[in-house]
């Protein structure tokens, strides 16, 4: 069988990662226009573009892995592709909620960092491309739908005490995905440690 990591990086599962982040160009301007307007169409138009980010994330990892599509140019494609998308939300959340979600961007900011400065050297130095794990991708459903609470709160009356709960929740998940791959590098530096020691 081919090996994930050589599988041809033109695929169908990368295609999606990318159309991702082409999203995210219209993604900008329809926010903005929903920041300024704030009514049920601007907030259609806003869902219905979530929806197609959202439907892309789901859908490029089923294919890559129904189709043996996984690559390491994947692995990384799709955290980046979901970033871009969450930061676009997280700046006009900045804006619009001040400190709250300030707070929010410099924690994960630097949960990211390290994971990718992480990740890079794996990459570089060992060959190697972890997948995301179970729990950031919680993190990350959960991250998109208490932001989209906020984005469409003024417009369909949700209540605040369910944005804030969301909120919460989502540095929760923010923490133990973070703890997550923290404990997943060590224990993979630990092995290669030990496997060096008895050559």
């Amino acid at each position: 069988m081919q090996s994930p990591a050589k599988t041809n990086i033109f695929n169908l599962a990368n295609l999606l990662s990318i159309i991702r982040v082409f999203l995210a160009i219209p993604f900008v301007f329809i926010l903005e226009e929903h920041s300024l307007v704030n009514n049920s169409d601007t907030a259609w138009k806003v869902f219905f573009l979530l929806f197609l980010i959202v439907l892309s994330d789901v859908l490029d990892g089923y294919v890559a892995r129904k189709m043996n599509q996984i690559s390491n140019l994947g692995k990384l494609l799709d955290p980046i592709a979901d970033k871009i998308c969450l930061v676009i939300v997280m700046v006009f959340l900045i804006f619009d909620q001040g400190l709250p979600f300030l707070l929010f961007f410099l924690l994960l900011s630097i949960r990211d960092v390290y994971i990718i400065i992480i990740g890079l050297y794996l990459i570089h130095v060992q060959n190697i491309v972890f997948q995301a794990n179970k729990s950031g991708k919680y993190f990350m459903a959960v991250t998109t739908l208490m932001m989209a609470s906020f984005v469409f709160r003024d417009t369909f009356n949700l209540s605040i005490n369910v944005c804030w709960l969301l909120y919460v929740i989502s540095l929760i998940f923010m923490v133990i995905s973070g703890y997550e791959y923290h404990y997943r590098y060590i224990k993979y530096f630990n092995r290669i440690s030990s496997e060096d020691k008895e050559v």
